[in-house]
């Protein structure tokens, strides 16, 4: 999933956080400001 999927993930959830899966094992999580502090740097490189 890329930060755009999560982004609407969040958007269309109450979620703060949600988990971070990879072969079935839990190996972190996500939350709306890591998706937001992303998304801003993401701007920033394309001024």
């Amino acid at each position: 999933m890329n930060i755009f999927d999560a982004a609407s993930k969040f958007i269309n959830s109450k979620r703060r956080r949600f988990p971070v899966v990879e072969n079935g094992k839990l190996i972190g999580q996500i939350s709306q400001k890591d998706v937001l502090k992303r998304a801003l740097n993401i701007r920033g490189n394309t001024r």
